[in-house]
């Protein structure tokens, strides 16, 4: 379902988003010029940022930011791919199965990080020492989530130890 709603800022109708505009969905949030309508559940559950932030749901007749498409909840702070991979997280259909790239997972962990979704950062970090990162790129990620710096033990030893110099 595609169909074009709520104006932006800049007087844009936002787009419904194909995948994560589900029907039994309670907040709907604008990335972009998308709306995605998700479950204010793993939210409010996962993130002291989003408890704090998400207005209850309102009572029956009035409206709150995230409860309707004319009055989202804009994450003026995401991009929408990035939120995309964000969401599969938690609606992935292969349940435990998480197969994503170094870019998808720093992507999902970037956001994890920003809005204090403590367990979500948790599976990131646990993905991303499953894959192999070069190590200048892993401390790059690693210091820009404020990620145990032990962790990068093995990494300064391969960049100290190396041939040549990164460019």
């Amino acid at each position: 379902m595609n169909s074009a709603v709520s104006p932006n800022p800049n007087g844009e109708r936002a787009v419904r988003h194909g995948e994560y505009y589900i029907h039994g969905g309670d907040v709907i949030f604008r990335v972009e010029n998308f709306l995605f309508r998700v479950h204010r559940y793993f939210f409010t559950r996962d993130s002291a940022y989003f408890r704090d932030k998400l207005p209850h749901p309102p009572p029956p007749g009035e409206f709150t930011k995230g409860s309707s498409d004319n009055n989202p909840f804009v994450l003026d702070d995401a991009l929408k791919v990035d939120f995309e991979r964000f969401l599969w997280v938690f609606y992935n259909p292969k349940y435990s199965l998480y197969e994503a790239t170094v870019e998808e997972w720093t992507s999902i962990l970037r956001l994890a990080h920003q809005w204090d979704f403590i367990e979500v950062k948790a599976l990131a970090l646990r993905e991303l020492e499953q894959l192999a990162i070069p190590a200048l790129q892993k401390i790059v990620i690693y210091h820009s989530h404020a990620i145990d710096r032990n962790l990068l033990q093995a990494a300064y030893t391969a960049l100290t130890i190396r041939d040549e110099p990164s460019r």
